[in-house]
């Protein structure tokens, strides 16, 4: 009986040490399994490198566009503006990366009306915006081809707005400016790749001028009988883009 003992603590002893070093390594490998917590914090360098290698190779940096299209105006002062062809605008745009772009934009487009109020008779309006749209290409890679090719975008833009108007009888220019923002989308077709592109693009305009909330055209004798010249801007136009 004692034989058996003597025999057996160092036995038992031998499997608490086995034990005791198994539970070690699970706990190291614990310690040191991958986790949120464990992995490097710096949103996985090796693909923000890989991506901005890509850009470099195939995106674009810089662009120029000229452009020709027209505008609309929706509401009274749409019942009153006639015209808004042609529209021409000018851009420079700048891409961060595949995605993201920022176009510093100009267009001006001619309007016209005729009225009693004021002794104004015949008018030319004409609307100038100078402004910043960001725009948010869309990720087509898991759509059908068609849409792939034609590079879907959207865009919010701000800007200054001048109205001037110019009775043909009185002969004196009237400006009026404003701060507005614009919406929109648009799409570019590749003619030469990451060397010229069309690109067609629509954007509503919401800005607030002077003369929105005037009563002028409320006296009987004029015509057309409006309360006020509120109303949206639309623009339309298409654009030969220079990238490089």
């Amino acid at each position: 009986m004692r034989a058996f003992i003597s025999i057996s603590k160092p036995l038992v002893f031998s499997l608490l040490l086995l034990s005791t070093g198994a539970l070690a390594a699970d706990v190291d490998e614990d310690e040191f399994a991958p986790s949120p917590f464990t992995d490097y914090g710096e949103f996985n360098q090796e693909a923000e490198e890989e991506a901005e290698a890509r850009f470099f190779q195939h995106g674009r940096f810089f662009g120029v566009s000229v452009g020709l299209g027209m505008e609309a105006v929706s509401g009274n002062r749409g019942v009153l503006w006639q015209g808004g062809f042609p529209t021409f605008d000018l851009k420079l745009h700048y891409w961060f990366d595949f995605n993201v772009a920022l176009d510093l934009g100009f267009y001006t487009s001619p309007h016209f009306y005729k009225t009693d109020a004021g002794g104004l008779g015949s008018v030319d309006a004409n609307m100038t915006w100078v402004g910043v749209d960001l725009k948010y290409y869309v990720d087509t890679k898991n759509l059908s081809a068609p849409i792939s090719f034609a590079n879907p975008y959207l865009l919010l833009g701000a800007g200054g707005y001048t109205k001037t108007e110019t009775s043909l009888l009185q002969g004196q220019p009237d400006p009026d400016t404003s701060v507005g923002l614009s919406g929109g989308l648009g799409i570019e077709f590749p003619i030469k790749h990451r060397a010229m592109y069309f690109s067609l693009e629509s954007k509503i305009h919401l800005v607030h001028f002077r003369d929105t909330n005037t009563d002028d055209f409320l006296a009987e004798n004029v015509t057309p009988h409006l309360d006020n010249l509120s109303g949206q801007f639309y623009t339309l136009s298409g654009s030969l883009l220079f990238t490089w």
